[in-house]
């Protein structure tokens, strides 16, 4: 008798990992191309916000307004985002709660936060990514098409679990997967959430879910159902703009911007304006002065400049970086610090050359996300790794293909470059 009860308990304890929870096939729905389905924690559940109108709907919001204005595909997305889950329990509810939706693209919106990074330290990290892997797999396995956010803030993290989260973040940034950098969005610089945009601890307030939004691509989807693939480092020689007006580029980002960066390789042996950023209250430039220096000149109020010549005939690489929740801007030559401004940019447009440009200057790498960077990603940059998570625009910009190939956007983002009058 006692041997009938044992067994039959077992059976009850095995019975929900192995059928009850899981949809037969012949019950599943078709797959719906135009569905996105958010899985993940309390922040995409939209906690901070009110009516729970988080990042999620905003970003669904945008896409549909893209469909009403002919942008993109008429995208429907649902959410079934619970809080309080990491990457455990949201494998243990992944046949129950995702295949029965049956949308072609799942977005996984968790972050080491409720994985335990905090007291947990390696042991969770190892967890989380060997997890992720797992469901992005799971997911490839069913005929779905998986994104990944990457980790943000919250306010009881310490310096330890601080480089936690930007490890494992430039770790997302090379998987070959579409990935979102929210860290790059809300980030204090320690971990935690820029002052102001916080509900509590471990949410983000209406303003914080709003800049998580804006660190989305909006043509995303759109060029992943079109099978744009992901983007890789292109060998390139660069490309030298004659100094006439038509051979100007300019870059329009899809939507609004808050945090972005912008990054280009340049070679140069005199002085001139690199680009231009125009913004909602001016124009803001990066320039090489007279005297050889790189130089940024802020729309709104401020300059930085390099100590040393950067008109020496070798190629440089400039990243301009601007948190706008916390309301800084960074420039960067070759991975080194030049200086930061408090300002708060609302960028329309970049251009790139044009009259103003160094005579016989050559650029190559033009690149635009949207998202801030930190130390660690602007290094991996000057290694040459191409950082994907947020990118809206990877120009190579070779020349030895022909003109053609100056307008090439490998970016997973339906966006071009154009031509256009020059300064």
């Amino acid at each position: 008798m006692l041997k009938k009860l044992l067994l039959l308990m077992a059976a009850v304890l095995v019975l929900p990992l192995t059928g009850a929870h899981h949809a037969s096939p012949s019950s599943l729905p078709p797959l719906d191309d135009l569905k996105i389905v958010f899985f993940g924690s309390s922040v995409p559940f939209g906690q901070g916000a009110a009516q729970k109108y988080g990042y999620p709907s905003r970003y669904s919001a945008l896409l549909t307004q893209r469909a009403a204005t002919k942008q993109g595909a008429p995208w429907t997305t649902a959410n079934i985002s619970v809080p309080g889950d990491n990457t455990v329990k949201v494998l243990a509810r992944w046949h129950r709660d995702l295949l029965p939706q049956g949308g072609r693209y799942v977005v996984y919106a968790l972050a080491l936060g409720n994985e335990g990074i905090h007291g947990g330290g390696q042991a969770k990290f190892d967890q989380f990514k060997a997890n992720m892997q797992v469901l992005i797999q799971q997911a490839r396995a069913q005929g779905l098409v998986p994104v990944v956010t990457n980790s943000y803030t919250r306010n009881d993290y310490n310096a330890e679990d601080y480089a936690y989260i930007r490890q494992m973040n430039l770790l997302l940034h090379t998987w070959a997967v579409p990935t979102v950098n929210l860290l790059g969005a809300v980030d204090d610089g320690q971990g935690h959430w820029a002052e102001g945009y916080y509900d509590d601890a471990l949410h983000p307030n209406d303003r914080g879910h709003a800049e998580l939004a804006y660190a989305w691509v909006p043509s995303l989807f759109d060029a992943v159902r079109a099978g744009k693939p992901l983007p890789r480092r292109q060998t390139t020689s660069g490309v030298q703009l004659p100094r006439r007006a038509s051979q100007a580029l300019r870059f329009v980002p899809e939507a609004l911007v808050h945090p972005f960066t912008q990054v280009i390789s340049f070679r140069a042996t005199a002085p001139g304006c690199l680009l231009t950023l125009q913004d909602s209250l001016g124009t803001g430039r990066l320039d090489i002065g007279a005297d050889g220096q790189l130089t940024y000149s802020s729309a709104q109020t401020g300059r930085l400049a390099s100590a040393g010549s950067v008109q020496d005939n070798r190629w440089h690489q400039v990243v301009l970086t601007h948190y706008f929740a916390r309301g800084e801007t960074f420039l960067y030559l070759d991975s080194h610090l030049v200086g930061r401004l408090r300002e708060q940019l609302h960028p329309r447009q970049v251009t790139l050359g044009g009259r103003a440009a160094p005579p016989r200057v050559r650029y190559r790498n033009w690149l635009f996300y949207r998202a801030g960077m930190n130390d660690d990603e602007v290094k991996a940059l000057a290694a040459d790794s191409l950082l994907k998570s947020s990118l809206e625009l990877y120009a190579p910009l070779d020349g030895r293909r022909g003109t053609t190939d100056l307008l090439v956007n490998l970016a997973q983002s339906t966006n071009s470059i154009v031509r256009v009058e020059g300064r």
